[in-house]
């Protein structure tokens, strides 16, 4: 075990102590004294020397380092104020120095200084560190922060969050594995195997999710099985049913045999005028494309010209798209010309802009962000040249890119200049095709030949004549009417038998809805069975880890209490619903560590501190403030110093 022990501890002009040297004993020291003679002020002063901070935690900044004038009740000026010590670490001594001091300036043109800021100072062995990082690594090196406020006050312990304390308390009593556990119980080892290396929290949050899922499904089942008993129709003969469809089919075949022998003399009939229609049908169309044939002959020449018209008329349309394009391709191409000088008059803005730049330091720029006092000349010095080579480095790398995108820019203007002319010689190529194309097409119209009447020679024509006759020669053979067969009372006897098959349908069909009803009825009672039984599985499961994490907790329990000689602790770490609720109770003879004595609670914070040097294997100065109020302590691992109040005007030390 590392042991530090402090031998001796110095203070000048520390709240409102003027000058005042404590050595200390190796085991015990007892500092006395009546109230307000300084005895808190010695810890508060080890505890800023270590770590700029008072006994309770406050920083320097948020308590008051300096003497104050009795009369005026201001800090007395000018002073310097330090606090050292002596310590020996497992036999080796080091000295430890902190100080406090005043920054006086004199400005150009005054005779009188006034007070700039504070800066510290920090020494180790006589030799000044450069930082207070430096300082404080070299601290921490000795013992951390945390660990000296736990085994240097008795309070401080109990005063920590259950949550905190819970975590100091298992890392000092080390893991309780699983399998230690086990060996408690068969049972134990079933679910380790069951657990597979899974969290038992993780594990019993999975059962809490399975078990309401269960009995989600549960609930609902019943009502399932009761909507499916309700909704399944009743039994019928379904023989007879069945007997009574096939005697319905076999009417109704009877009724269609009936139908179709009725129907086949108006068949043919219908079938012989369906034959002539076609040839009707067929001579009009011989007869259109004969005459459209005598039309085309007579309209030869216009067609020509015609086509040619059409074809002028597609070379006009192409070439009135393809002007309009380059109409708007000059427009776009002229705007984004505009726009590109307007972004170069932009950039060279900005470069006059940015060569007009000069450094400026913004306010606060020299104050220390932590201790918010001014900087020293030096380290001013040094932030003004980093200041400046930044802002240099900034303007020439701001410079280069307003020039590269100038460039970048005037190269882009100039394609844009070459495309725009390009476009203009194109646009004027096509409105000279435009105009030539245009005086072709009114050429053609002026010289397009008249349509013939051919209307005589299509009433004169043979071939025409013998179609027209043979159309009405077949018209004629469609003028004879063949009487209807009435089938009415057949079609009406069709319908009934074919409602009465339907409905006959529909009454077996309640045959297979109870066979689903049966069905479905039967697998929710499975499905019943195997959530009942399924959540019974998982309850089981349930049991056991809330008994394995009862133990664990048990045997934990065992091993922290084992590491204490006066105090006892008890806690709920996870709660089995998944959730989880933190306490720590200390206990000194079965009373909570709330409602002992002083006394008691002294000793508990000894007992505590004790385990926890053990634990970490250091051991550091003790300081028990108003030892007077506590007959006996329990002997310790560590050097004590108490702070006792008496009658003393005066601070004494035995």
């Amino acid at each position: 075990m590392s042991t530090i022990t402090l031998k001796s501890l110095s203070l000048v002009n520390f709240k409102g102590v003027r000058e005042l040297t404590l050595n200390f004993t190796q085991q015990v020291t007892v500092i006395s004294g009546e109230n307000g003679t300084g005895k808190t002020t010695i810890f508060d002063a080890f505890t800023w020397l270590l770590f700029g901070k008072d006994s309770v935690g406050r920083s320097d900044s948020n308590f008051s380092i300096k003497t104050l004038d009795p009369i005026t009740g201001k800090p007395i000026l000018k002073l310097e104020h330090s606090v050292t010590a002596v310590l020996d670490v497992d036999g080796k001594k080091i000295k430890l120095q902190r100080n406090y001091v005043e920054k006086w300036v004199k400005p150009k043109g005054t005779t009188e200084e006034h007070l700039e800021n504070h800066y510290t100072e920090f020494f180790i062995n006589d030799v000044k560190l450069g930082t207070k990082k430096e300082y404080e690594s070299e601290i921490s090196a000795l013992i951390p922060e945390d660990v000296f406020k736990m085994i240097t006050n008795p309070f401080a312990f109990n005063a920590l969050k259950p949550e905190i304390q819970k975590g100091m308390l298992m890392e000092m009593a080390g893991t309780i594995t699983n399998e230690e556990v086990a060996v408690l119980d068969d049972s134990f080892v079933a679910l380790l195997e069951e657990l597979d290396g899974k969290p038992l929290v993780t594990f019993l949050k999975e059962l809490s999710a399975k078990k309401k899922a269960c009995k989600d499904v549960l609930a609902v089942i019943p009502s399932n099985i009761d909507t499916a008993q309700r909704l399944c129709p009743t039994s019928e003969n379904w023989e007879e049913i069945e007997a009574e469809l096939e005697s319905k089919k076999k009417l109704l075949a009877d009724v269609d045999a009936k139908i179709t022998d009725k129907s086949k003399a108006s068949e043919e009939e219908y079938k012989r005028k369906a034959e002539i229609q076609k040839q009707i049908g067929d001579a009009r169309l011989k007869l259109s494309q004969r005459e459209n044939a005598i039309r085309s002959q007579a309209q030869k020449g216009q067609n020509q010209v015609k086509l040619e018209l059409n074809q002028l008329s597609f070379d006009l349309q192409n070439a009135q798209n393809t002007l309009q394009r380059l109409t708007s391709q000059i427009n776009q191409t002229t705007s984004e010309i505009t726009t590109t000088q307007n972004e170069l008059t932009a950039l060279r803005n900005e470069y006059k802009m940015i060569q007009a730049e000069t450094i400026s330091y913004p306010e606060g720029a020299f104050v220390c962000p932590t201790c918010k006092r001014q900087l020293e000349v030096d380290d001013i010095t040094a932030k003004q040249r980093e200041m400046e080579a930044n802002f240099n480095a900034e303007k020439a790398k701001k410079t280069r890119a307003n020039i590269n995108a100038g460039k970048a820019k005037k190269t882009h203007l100039e394609e844009l200049n070459t495309r725009l002319a390009k476009l203009q010689e194109d646009k004027a190529k096509y409105e000279e095709t435009i105009s030539s194309v245009t005086d072709k097409i009114n050429a053609k119209k002026a010289s397009m030949p008249e349509v013939p009447d051919t209307s005589l020679e299509i009433a004169n024509d043979a071939e025409c004549i013998t179609l027209r006759n043979e159309i009405s020669e077949l018209e004629n053979q469609l003028t004879v009417e063949v009487k209807p067969v009435d089938l009415s009372d057949l079609q009406e006897q069709k319908r009934m038998f074919n409602e009465n098959i339907q409905e006959l349908y529909r009454m077996l069909a309640k045959r297979e809805q109870i066979a689903r009803a049966e069905k479905e009825i039967k697998e929710l009672q499975e499905k019943q069975i195997a959530n009942n039984q399924a959540l019974a599985d998982l309850e089981k499961w349930e049991y056991t880890a809330q008994a394995f994490q009862k133990a664990k907790d048990n045997k934990l329990m065992e091993r922290i209490n084992g590491l204490f000689q006066v105090c006892s602790f008890s806690f709920v770490a996870e709660q089995l619903n998944g959730g989880e609720k933190i306490t720590c109770v200390c206990t000194v003879d079965g009373t909570p560590y709330p409602d002992v004595n002083f006394a008691n609670r002294v000793n508990a914070g000894l007992d505590i501190i004790n385990a926890i040097c053990r634990s970490k294997g250091i051991s550091a100065p003790i300081f028990i403030d108003n030892r007077e109020s506590v007959n006996n302590i329990i002997p310790t691992v560590s050097q004590v110093i108490n702070l006792r109040v008496s009658n003393d005007p005066q601070i004494t030390i035995q």
